[in-house]
């Protein structure tokens, strides 16, 4: 697109950058506990 001289939504550029991040530890983490079963996720 770029090469066309047009850019995507700032709403995608934005999604896109959070998805890229998503599953780093530098970014964050959350561990969840089922209380009945215990299981972990």
């Amino acid at each position: 697109m770029a090469e066309q001289g047009k850019e995507l939504p700032g709403y995608v550029q934005r999604e896109f950058e959070e998805f890229l991040q998503c599953g780093r530890l530098e970014h964050g983490f959350l561990r969840v506990r089922c209380e009945s079963c215990h299981a972990e996720h």
